[in-house]
C-alpha cells in the first residue's frame, strides 16, 4: 500500500476536504500534518470524519502527538501574540516536534476500526 491508495482512502480524503488533485498526489507514506499541513481545527475535524463517519474508536489517539493546536503558543499570552503576527504563528508551528500521521495509518485504522 506505499503508492497506492484503498478507496476508502481517497473518501476520507475528499471528506477531509482534499481536491483530487491533492489526493492524486499522496500515497501511504504521505503525512497529514509535514506534508498536507493539516493542523489544529481542521486536523481535529478530519479525526472526527474517521471516528463519525468510518467508526473508528480513537480513545487511544493522542492529538498532541501528531498535530499542533491551531495557535502553537504554549500559554494565553503567547498564543495572543501569535495571532496578531501570523508569520510568528508559522515559524512557532515549524519548530515543533510532532510524530508523522501517515495515511497507511489512517488506512489501516478505517479497516480495523481502532486507532493503534
Amino acid at each position: 500500500m506505499p503508492d497506492e491508495l484503498s478507496a476508502e482512502l481517497r473518501e476520507y480524503l475528499k471528506r477531509c476536504g482534499l481536491s483530487e488533485n491533492k489526493i492524486a498526489q499522496c500515497n501511504g507514506r504521505t503525512r497529514l500534518y509535514h506534508d498536507l499541513g493539516i493542523y489544529g481545527d481542521i486536523a481535529e475535524a478530519c479525526m472526527e470524519v474517521l471516528a463519525e463517519c468510518y467508526r473508528v474508536d480513537l480513545s487511544s489517539f493522542e492529538f498532541e502527538k501528531f498535530f499542533p493546536r491551531e495557535f502553537a503558543g504554549k500559554n494565553i499570552l503567547t498564543r495572543a501574540l501569535l495571532w496578531i503576527v501570523p508569520l510568528a504563528s508559522n515559524t512557532a508551528r515549524q519548530r515543533g516536534e510532532w510524530l508523522p500521521l501517515t495515511l497507511k495509518r489512517i488506512d489501516h485504522a478505517i479497516h480495523n476500526k481502532r486507532w493503534e
